[in-house]
Order: structure tokens, then sequence, then C-alpha cells
């Protein structure tokens, strides 16, 4: 496997991996434990692809990639044959649309990756290095593609609807004094929805 693809399918497993962390807030207990280990396994096969030359657990990632999107296929299925919205009410459509976007494309790059191939191992060469430009330029489109989409997901999450938007904090803040207890030597300015 070409390193842009690696990085790429680096990229794909960080993007899930965050998706599935910031959904941890608005989940019940059972299911962020879920998501937490989920992301956490993720995030850390996502670096390590970057880090090393070769595929570090291949198949299991794949098995890995496509298991979340078969549960959510079942909850949203259940949910709406046993009309019993709440078994999927906790699941935001745009965050798991994303992560699933871009478990599709991991298990995709995965699946042609691991099929068999009609040459030995010994006779296929090794893929060339990309130069350094090239890279530069695979790496610096991945980045845009995967902020393009993580940034709408990560802002459906229950701790993007109630993150503080830019522009509006309180510019005049003045440290006053207001009583003689130390932990209370700073007035903060005041965050409507948090």
């Amino acid at each position: 496997m070409s390193q842009i693809m690696r990085t790429y399918l680096g990229f794909a497993a960080i993007g899930a991996g965050l998706i599935h962390l910031a959904m941890v807030v608005s989940s019940p207990l059972p299911v962020a434990i879920v998501l937490v280990g989920l992301g956490v396994t993720e995030f850390g096969w996502g670096i390590l692809t970057f880090a090393k030359d070769r595929l570090i657990g291949a198949s299991a990632a794949r098995i890995a990639a496509i298991g979340p999107v078969i549960v959510w296929g079942i909850l949203v299925v259940a949910a709406t044959l046993f009309d019993k919205a709440w078994l999927a009410s906790f699941l935001p459509l745009i965050p798991l649309a994303i992560a699933t976007i871009f478990e599709l494309f991991a298990v995709a790059v995965l699946s042609l990756h691991l099929r068999p191939s009609r040459a030995t191992d010994a006779a296929t060469p090794a893929p060339a290095l990309p130069s350094a430009g090239r890279y530069l330029l695979a790496l610096t489109a991945g980045g845009i593609v995967v902020g393009a989409l993580i940034t709408p997901a990560l802002a459906a999450t229950e701790a993007g609807k109630h993150a503080q938007p830019h522009g509006e904090h309180n510019v005049d803040f003045v440290p006053a004094q207001v009583d003689s207890n130390p932990l209370s030597d700073l007035v903060l300015p005041n965050h409507e929805q948090h």
C-alpha cells in the first residue's frame, strides 16, 4: 500500500475516532463506554498508521471499522420497526453519518489491500515512495477534506452545541475583588448557555 493511501487511512481513523469521542457526552453510560473504547482504538490505530511503514492489524481494523456502521443500522431499523424512537434518539445523525463515511472509506481501502492477489508476495514490488512535494500535497488535501467533514460533525454533537461561539467573549473583562475568599478574586464574564 502506498504511503499516501496509508496517510488517508490514518486521517479516516482519527476523524472517526474524534467523532465517536465527541458523542460520549450525550450518550447513556453503556453506550458512552463503548464509544470511548471505539474512539480511543480508532485514534490509536490512526496514529500507528501514520507512524509505521506498514499497516498494523489490517484485518482487525476492517472489522472494527464496519462494526459501528452495522450496529448503527440495526438500531435505526429496530427503532423504526418497533416504533421505539428512544433506541436511536441518543445517536445524532450528522456525526454518525460522517463517521460512517470515514469508516466505509477505511473498509473499502483495507478490503482492496487485503484481497488475494494473483501474483505472489515475493514478486510484488514494494510501492515507491512519493516525492516530498507530492506527499505534502496529498497530506494537505487529506487534512482539508477531513477538517471540512469533521467540523460540522463535531458541531452537531452535544459538546458542539454548547461551545462558546467565536467573537462572543467579553473583551471588557476586568478582575475585581469580590470578597476575602482567594478563590473568588475574579469576576468571570457571563456565558449564557453554559
